[in-house]
């Protein structure tokens, strides 16, 4: 049949790769996103399709997250893999989709929902670019200055190499610990750690005790997943992807003040902030809460509170409804729905920024002072993402 938009099976892994692979250009789909396309029923039935002439013309993936920031675990709704095949382009396959996909997050009680992709592609579906996470440049030079004077492999007490699979599952418990990340089991974990080509370094100490890894990539350079338990395993860790990249490396990290951040900040040549993505909040509160909470936790906020109103006929085709709620700085962090008069009323994507941009709306003078507690630390790990 014609036109007909269904869920996949595993059935449908080859041919679902091959269209991916067509589209993004990339000879091996699979390989770049392990952890999400797999054989099995349980993941492919996470991809809609709709089929022309009985082919794939369009795919779109709806992926389950369980999202830990702080003490607060949530529900987030990654959407990943839209794709429309070249000889089907300029026919709204994706907007019918985009709309299937939307209402079973909106109908299966999401905190949130996050995608990657082109802001304004994405502001139809109530999604706008928000959060960000700190870049760190460290070079050669750099290390020069480090005082904790890394190592490269074999060369000193502690040695760099990919990690083995015995090592799983103490590098699995020192996932655990970070502030921000999300949940995978054991099954999945090696294939996180090795998302988006990446592959897993784990730097020892003269025991063979594994001391922290990261997730790196020699062709970009870039470093994510930062585990360490110390900051000499830090820059051991950075020593050795700097010799394997033959240049410097550049090391992504929530805005999360960890040993890992603060070590960074003090010993990196350059320092930037990157996009966290598109989003759309659902359950305000619950999200704003978790997010204030770890941002407290990392750095004491000055007191205060501000009352926020979402405007609904402001939020756009697909935006959120009114919301109006209380955020408050004190011995805790809270997030609470609030009839008081507003410091700030806008759109959704506006109130998105407003707590969570580097670089916020124009806001009103009381609503200013929120520049005090932002940007939240709205981001999902990169080795999470769909």
């Amino acid at each position: 049949m014609n036109d007909t938009i269904c869920k996949l099976t595993a059935s449908d892994f080859d041919e679902a790769i091959a269209h991916l692979s067509l589209v993004f250009g990339d000879p091996d789909f699979a390989a770049l996103v392990p952890s999400l396309y797999q054989p099995t029923d349980s993941h492919m039935g996470r991809n809609y399709a709709l089929r022309k002439g009985g082919r794939i013309a369009a795919m779109v993936g709806v992926f389950p997250i369980d999202w830990i920031v702080g003490s607060t675990r949530l529900r987030v709704a990654g959407i990943g893999g839209v794709s429309v095949h070249p000889d089907h382009r300029g026919m709204g396959f994706m907007r019918l989709l985009m709309d299937e996909a939307m209402a079973e997050i909106e109908s299966g009680g999401f905190h949130a929902a996050y995608l990657g992709g082109n802001r304004r592609r994405y502001n139809h579906w109530g999604f706008e670019k928000a959060g960000a996470e700190a870049q760190f440049t460290v070079s050669t030079n750099s290390l020069e200055h480090d005082a904790h004077k890394p190592v490269h492999s074999g060369n000193g007490a502690l040695t760099v190499s990919e990690a083995t699979e015995d090592e799983l599952p103490a590098l699995h418990a020192l996932m655990q610990r970070q502030p921000i990340r999300c949940i995978r089991t054991a099954d999945s974990f090696p294939r996180h750690l090795r998302n988006w080509r990446r592959r897993p370094l784990v730097v020892r100490d003269l025991r063979g005790h594994a001391l922290g890894y990261t997730c790196f990539d020699a062709n970009d350079g870039t470093c994510v997943e930062c585990c360490v338990e110390n900051s000499e395993a830090l820059s051991a860790l950075l020593s050795y992807c700097i010799g394997a990249a033959k240049r410097p490396v550049r090391v992504s990290v929530p805005m999360i003040r960890d040993l890992q951040f603060n070590h960074l900040e003090r010993l990196a040549d350059d320092a930037s902030l990157i996009e966290a993505g598109n989003w759309r909040i659902y359950q305000w509160p619950a999200v704003m809460t978790a997010l204030l909470k770890a941002r407290q936790s990392a750095m004491p906020l000055p007191p205060d509170t501000f009352v926020i109103r979402i405007d609904a006929n402001a939020s756009g085709p697909s935006g959120a409804g009114a919301e109006h709620f209380r955020l408050t700085i004190d011995s805790h962090a809270t997030c609470e729905f609030s009839d008081d008069a507003p410091d700030f009323e806008g759109s959704a994507a506006q109130v998105l920024r407003a707590l969570t941009d580097p670089i916020p709306p124009n806001l009103p003078l009381r609503a200013a002072q929120l520049g005090l507690w932002r940007p939240l630390p709205l981001v999902i790990p990169m080795q999470d993402r769909v």
